[in-house]
């Protein structure tokens, strides 16, 4: 009996994506796979891409990952391979993209939790606002950190293990600023992702995990290189306040906070969104979560 042409070619099929350090695929990456190596496949004419998705799944050469969106109905289809992490997964579908907030932490070892949401973010280009024609006023500030984090509705879970995906987006005067590669993953250097955390708990596990990564940084942190970043991501908000609140309440040295004290603005600023049972630290002008300073 005649071999079906995929079949055929099963051999080739598998010794390529063996030899290829892409460890996940989107559907797009397999169509010009596909559409580069058919002819030397030999696959015949009346096959598509689609046809080679269900071969690829149904040999398990590559396993079929399909993401579902959280708030609306469409989905991401991933192939995967046996040796593929959630990380590999969401670096995939942003090409372009990085590890942040929670995920970074987790590749820095500043948290000992283990999440089930990868979150992955890219830097666009935007100068939105002349920062030098902005006044803050207190009362602003109030109204605008008395509701919830809006958070990314880029956000899809995955039929295979159940993770969540949250696709970021962040929009920068200055663009990918402290972004690296750890073991093949790019990802924010250690300085960015304790500014990313701080400025975005929602996707950081909240106050006191903050706190934690704060602890865990120390004797590894360049404060020099955070102040720098700060001042190139240009916040409207003053976040040398909640940085050097952090890093007081972490135990850094005195000496070293003065590079953030000095930058105290006459604003009281919040640690978090939405707070209740709050308190005011007056140095560094920073209202946070009761019970936070004790641990």
């Amino acid at each position: 009996m005649r071999k079906e042409s995929f079949d055929r070619a099963s051999l080739e099929i598998v010794d390529f994506f063996n030899a290829s350090k892409q460890k996940a695929y989107t559907t797009n990456d397999i169509q010009k796979i596909f559409e580069s190596q058919r002819e030397q496949w030999k696959i015949a004419q009346y096959r598509n891409y689609k046809h080679f998705i269900t071969f690829l799944n149904n040999n398990r050469i590559l396993i079929l990952d399909t993401q579902n969106h959280e708030f609306h109905n469409s989905e991401k289809q991933i192939l995967r391979k046996k040796s593929c992490t959630p990380f590999d997964v969401g670096l995939t579908v942003k090409k372009d993209g990085y590890l942040c907030n929670y995920s970074a932490m987790q590749v820095h070892q500043l948290t000992l939790q283990i999440p089930k949401t990868v979150y992955i973010s890219e830097d666009k280009y935007e100068p939105y606002y002349e920062k030098s024609n902005i006044e803050l006023e207190q009362e602003s500030v109030d109204k605008a950190f008395s509701k919830p984090q809006r958070v990314s509705k880029e956000s899809y879970k995955s039929e295979y293990d159940g993770f969540r995906y949250v696709y970021l987006q962040k929009k920068h005067n200055s663009i990918n600023i402290g972004i690296t590669t750890i073991n093949g993953l790019a990802v924010t250097d250690l300085e960015r992702t304790l500014i990313d955390i701080a400025v975005r708990p929602a996707y950081s596990g909240g106050a006191f995990q903050i706190l934690e990564a704060f602890n865990k940084a120390k004797g590894k942190l360049n404060l020099d290189k955070l102040d720098s970043y700060l001042q190139k991501l240009d916040y409207i908000y003053p976040y040398h306040q909640l940085l050097g609140f952090y890093l007081d309440l972490a135990g850094f040295p005195e000496e070293k906070l003065k590079l953030f004290l000095d930058k105290k603005s006459h604003i009281n600023f919040y640690q978090t969104y939405n707070l209740t049972n709050k308190k005011l630290n007056q140095k560094w002008g920073v209202f946070y979560p009761t019970g936070l300073e004790a641990l």
